[in-house]
């Protein structure tokens, strides 16, 4: 008899801070937590607070990204409704991927390219200030021993303090600000990220990072303690379809 796992995933903003596929996101989760006899659960959250008392208790939060014209649309509801809520989960050591917009959002501030200042909820010690041109294309980020790749297509610049973790150096492409070599912050569990493209489906074994760290934070097991549990042979994941992916990308070739 298989033992019963179930994570909790919610999408901040899903029909608003979406952009360049960043939905794809949550849909890779979804499906790759399948392969592994996983259940999902899955709130997307918008304007209203619906379901706070739901989840607010997820395991995983996704929020995609969005040009000035959505994060100013969707702002005073996030500092209102959605930032305590998040701050909890930092200190949970709950998981959170924030793409973009959503990454300056949790960085201290931002400054657009009209010099407003737009506050942040301080997850990541930093700041992002607009600067024309923008940077776009691929990217290749090392990530520990992996390479991460993805597309980035952002005018903000994003400078951290000296004391905050970054996600990863770049390889290829341009990152934070396009100079200090950064891409990303991690605080605890929480990533924010340049990297669009969908991210997850480009870069599978850091969706399994990210479902195994669910996992334990959750229940104390692993992902191949998991498949041991219920009987499933992980051979047969072979990951041919996005490893193909990955090497398709015809500038991060020699990366990947």
């Amino acid at each position: 008899m298989k033992t019963k796992f179930e994570l909790t995933a919610v999408d901040i903003y899903p029909e608003i801070m979406n952009i360049y596929g960043d939905g794809g996101n949550l849909i890779y989760f979804k499906y790759r937590c399948s392969l592994y006899g996983i259940e999902t659960k899955i709130f997307n959250i918008s304007m209203e607070t619906g379901h706070k008392d739901e989840w607010e208790k997820s395991d995983v939060f996704f929020m995609g990204g969005g040009q000035d014209a959505e994060q100013a649309l969707i702002y005073e509801d996030f500092i209102h409704n959605k930032k305590d809520v998040l701050l909890k989960a930092v200190e949970k050591n709950k998981i959170m991927l924030a793409i973009c917009g959503a990454y300056q959002l949790l960085c201290d501030y931002y400054k657009s390219a009209d010099n407003k200042i737009i506050k942040g909820i301080s997850v990541f010690k930093g700041y992002t200030e607009y600067v024309y041109p923008r940077f776009t294309g691929n990217i290749a980020v090392k990530w520990g021993h992996l390479t991460l790749v993805g597309f980035e297509n952002h005018g903000g610049r994003t400078y951290l303090e000296k004391t905050q973790n970054y996600m990863g150096l770049v390889l290829k492409g341009y990152g934070n600000n396009g100079k200090d070599n950064t891409e990303g912050a991690r605080t605890g569990n929480f990533f924010g990220t340049y990297m669009h493209g969908s991210f997850l489906p480009k870069n599978f074994v850091f969706c399994d990072y990210l479902i195994d760290t669910a996992l334990k934070n959750k229940y104390g097991v692993s992902i191949e303690e998991v498949l041991k549990m219920n009987s499933i042979n992980k051979s047969v994941m072979d990951n041919i379809f996005e490893i193909r992916a990955r090497k398709d990308i015809a500038d991060l070739k020699k990366f990947v």
